[in-house]
């Protein structure tokens, strides 16, 4: 287990590397930022208001569903490289897989989010709506 966790580390230091080749420093880390940003709006963002947590609990689950998937892509990439494949071309696909996988777990953490800050609170119990008294409006219906 030992093999795999430093494997890990070192593809994911090398997976920063390539995005940095790739997009730049302010890419990069605009890139860390949005993703990290989404999956923390969607579970700590949901103790802005008492009735979020209620109107998308969900979102509490998507730090340990990015953190298990990523792992499981891992561990597929790293069996990939046991059965002889080159690692030059495994790991550069294997960057996609990842890159999309983390924009996934941010827009849904964005979306948690959202859908609950858009809801309304739950009426409080004993809360009547109001109406006016009939005599205050006229109302003339007649056939």
């Amino acid at each position: 287990m030992g093999g795999f966790f430093s494997s890990l580390f070192d593809e994911m230091g090398a997976r920063r590397r390539r995005l940095r080749a790739a997009l730049g420093d302010r890419g990069q880390a605009l890139v860390e930022f949005l993703v990290l940003g989404g999956i923390a709006l969607g579970s700590a963002g949901l103790f802005v208001r008492e009735w979020m947590v209620a109107a998308a609990p969900w979102g509490f689950a998507i730090p340990a569903v990015f953190v298990i998937g990523f792992l499981l892509i891992e561990a597929r990439r790293q069996a990939s490289l046991a059965r002889g494949a080159e690692g030059e071309r495994v790991s550069p696909s294997y960057d996609w897989i990842v890159l999309l996988w983390s924009f996934g777990c941010a827009l849904a953490g964005a979306a948690a989010f959202v859908i609950a800050l858009t809801s309304e609170p739950p009426a409080l119990p004993g809360e009547e709506i109001w109406t006016p008294p009939e005599s205050s409006v006229p109302v003339d219906i007649s056939p």
